[in-house]
């Protein structure tokens, strides 16, 4: 059945990825409703979305025009069974976990038009999985956005073994609209694209420090100075296009059998849970984190991304 057109949407979890997420339907036209677990996380959400379209309109990526209609379009609630029946697209984000999603979708299917679609922002979870349980999987579909999603560009459209294609393209077409940058993943795969990706990189980042091939330091120095320089330019696979699949070939005849090909979690990232160790939360991780302060290395990082997407605006303005 091809999806009606998309109006209403109600986006569940007011964590760090709902607001953004609201935000992105709202910028895109969408009526959005945003439900949190009580009144309290109902207005923290609210607050996010203010917060994150504000740093946009501060900065002169969306004017406050734009801003005030976004936020005419966005309310917030507690009890989103009352504005369920009128959705045409339901977006969870909550908990990370399979069985609790499941349950919610069981849940809130019932009370959905049959021709709403239904998406999850998991990371990861299988799509197929998720929709397992309900009685119309054609119109399930994965929608993974980045973290922070309000500056991310990058969208993951998720097919599962039952989705209908007509839902995947509805989905697409509504996040070009939004601004994103989406691709769809088309079989359902273990950490869909950018994940599996990103693993492999911390993977290999992982076993280089356990092997004493460099510090950790050092593995983050060569990732962000080095290769991670140009990838906003191009991605990995242009650039080997650019040097000449030959020369890869060659570099990789060599260089594939010393990588890590493990298939578990590495020795020192094991030792480092059992002794607790976890990062940030605990402290120390592969970094001391009573020396380092993350708030800093978070506004690092959001203002690099801001002055991306001001870049990527000149671009398409001609500035």
């Amino acid at each position: 059945m091809k999806p009606k057109t998309l109006r209403q949407a109600v986006v569940i979890g007011t964590g760090q990825m709902g607001p953004g997420i609201a935000y992105t339907l709202a910028s895109a036209g969408l009526n959005v409703t945003l439900c949190g677990r009580s009144p309290e996380s109902m207005e923290k959400g609210m607050a996010a979305v203010r917060r994150g379209a504000g740093l946009l309109a501060a900065e002169g990526i969306i004017t406050e025009e734009f801003q005030e209609s976004v936020f005419s379009r966005i309310s917030g609630t507690y009890q989103p069974e009352p504005v369920l029946p009128t959705a045409d697209l339901v977006i969870e984000s909550i908990v990370e976990d399979l069985s609790i999603k499941q349950a919610l979708f069981s849940r809130i299917e019932p009370l959905c038009p049959v021709d709403a679609l239904l998406t999850s922002n998991t990371s990861g979870l299988p799509a197929t999985r998720l929709a397992s349980s309900l009685k119309h999987p054609g119109r399930f579909a994965v929608t993974h956005f980045w973290n922070p999603p309000h500056l991310m560009p990058l969208v993951e459209v998720v097919k599962g073994e039952n989705t209908s294609p007509d839902t995947v393209d509805v989905l697409l077409t509504l996040l070009k609209t939004a601004g994103k940058k989406p691709v769809a993943v088309l079989k359902d795969t273990p950490g869909q694209l950018g994940n599996r990706l990103f693993h492999a990189l911390i993977r290999e980042g992982i076993h280089i420090v356990e092997e004493g091939i460099a510090t950790a330091g050092d593995v983050d120095v060569a990732a962000s100075y080095g290769f991670g320089r140009r990838l906003p330019a191009y991605g990995v696979l242009t650039h080997q296009d650019a040097v000449g699949l030959d020369m890869v070939y060659a570099i990789q005849s060599y260089l594939c059998r010393s990588l890590c090909n493990a298939t578990e979690p590495a020795a020192v990232l094991k030792e480092k849970v059992e002794s607790s160790e976890l990062g940030v939360k605990s402290g120390r991780g592969f970094f001391d984190w009573k020396k380092r302060d993350i708030r800093e290395i978070v506004e690092k990082r959001d203002r690099f991304l801001v002055d991306l997407l001001k870049s990527e605006k000149d671009e398409q303005t001609g500035k």
